[in-house]
């Protein structure tokens, strides 16, 4: 399945970066590009170009990913309450567009991000959606001066952050997250490392780990054999433009954690962590569990449950709930 942008946000979007010339869209985002990939520096605030060029080439993936997240989440804790959402690190609001869909109309949302630069963009995309809520500017990892909200999310905004800052600013996210705290990184070593520095902290503050994990127990994964997933995303002609792409879609990894206070619904025992293995009338399903990571073969000889592992993929639970 491929994910794409709702119409409203699209149509949003590409009004903020209709004002550009392409070509200057695309040298900006070239430069974007090299800086997250950590060979250049992220300035504390971008230009209105670098801005253009974010919503461009960044926005469709970050929002894929936060999609499928919050989609997750609403599995597996009750959203149908959820009153307030702290968006912190949140650049154009990406993360609380993404909630949208999963949590009330009346819910309100406060983007709370460093560059007060994103904050008419962001106000501009929120309108588009009927998104109700304000904008504070603020370091997270050090001015983070809100009251405490229902749900606190953190896209893409974690691994900015010096190693020795990461930790305070994990515990101050905790503890402003009444039900959730949701963090979402890319799909890298460095990505998955804030993930489970995350997982650690709040497990050891009596939280529990609701997704990707389907336990509390001590996470299995390393820094060569890291917990990420994949979402397909389409792209836009000038998404395509920006990237010199000639696809018409990118596959965006990632890596999450969702931590509640309360114990969530454990909907089953493993999730499959790589993409499956498939031969000739069987299966291998690489899963994490409490038990640890483990190799399940699936054969033909199984019946039902072959059935169910031909449609599985990489990211989805093991083995799935039934209907």
């Amino acid at each position: 399945m491929i994910a794409g942008l709702p119409v409203n946000i699209a149509e949003a979007l590409q009004f903020e970066i209709s004002g550009f010339p392409p070509a200057e869209i695309r040298q900006a985002a070239e430069r974007l590009s090299l800086a997250y990939r950590g060979n250049a520096q992220i300035t504390a605030t971008l230009t209105a170009l670098e801005r253009a060029a974010y919503l461009a080439v960044r926005f469709p993936s970050t929002f894929a990913a936060a999609n499928l997240v919050w989609e997750e989440t609403a599995r597996l804790i009750p959203l149908g309450d959820i009153n307030t959402v702290l968006d912190a690190g949140s650049g154009p609001g990406t993360a609380s567009l993404a909630a949208h869909s999963c949590v009330p109309s009346a819910t309100r949302f406060t983007r709370f991000e460093r560059d007060a630069g994103w904050r008419e963009a962001g106000d501009r995309l929120a309108a588009a959606c009927g998104l109700e809520g304000k904008f504070q500017q603020g370091a997270i990892s050090r001015d983070l001066n809100v009251q405490p909200h229902d749900v606190v999310v953190a896209g893409y905004a974690l691994g900015e952050l010096p190693a020795a800052e990461r930790e305070v600013c994990i515990a101050g996210l905790w503890s402003r997250a009444e039900r959730a705290l949701i963090v979402i990184e890319p799909g890298t070593p460095k990505g998955f490392e804030s993930i489970r520095q995350t997982r650690q902290y709040c497990l050891s503050a009596g939280g529990h780990a609701a997704a990707p994990c389907t336990h509390d127990a001590t996470c299995p994964m390393s820094g060569t054999d890291w917990c990420h997933r994949p979402v397909r995303v389409m792209r836009s002609a000038t998404h395509r433009a920006a990237k010199r792409a000639e696809l018409g879609y990118e596959d965006e990894k990632f890596a999450y954690i969702v931590m509640t206070r309360e114990a969530p619904a454990r909907l089953a025992p493993a999730r499959i962590v790589r993409k499956p293995i498939r031969n000739a009338g069987h299966l291998h399903l690489d899963v994490c569990g409490a038990d640890g990571l483990k190799r399940r073969t699936v054969a033909r000889s199984d019946g039902a449950l072959y059935r169910l592992a031909r449609d599985a993929s990489w990211g989805d639970l093991w083995p799935p709930q039934e209907d």
